[in-house]
């Protein structure tokens, strides 16, 4: 399986899961960019600020994230 590496394929990513009832865990890798293509340095954090938009957008809460190599695992849950 491959790890989405663009902000579109995880948004389509919590597109497919969101509605199941259940935790959404999300890999998000370290070097996550609009488009795939390839971002110097992201200081705005945009690339997250779109993920978690769309989250927020299918009723999926932030609750946290666990730190791991090369990125992290974002924990959402659905509100209710």
């Amino acid at each position: 399986m491959s790890v989405p590496q663009s902000v579109e394929a995880l948004c389509d990513e919590l597109r497919r899961r969101a509605g199941s009832g259940h935790q959404v865990d999300l890999w998000v890798p370290d070097d996550l960019s609009p488009g795939g293509t390839p971002v110097p340095v992201e200081p705005t954090g945009i690339a997250m600020a779109i993920v978690v938009d769309t989250a927020l957008s299918l009723d999926l809460w932030p609750e946290g994230f666990t730190q791991g190599v090369g990125g992290r695992t974002y924990h959402y849950k659905p509100n209710g």
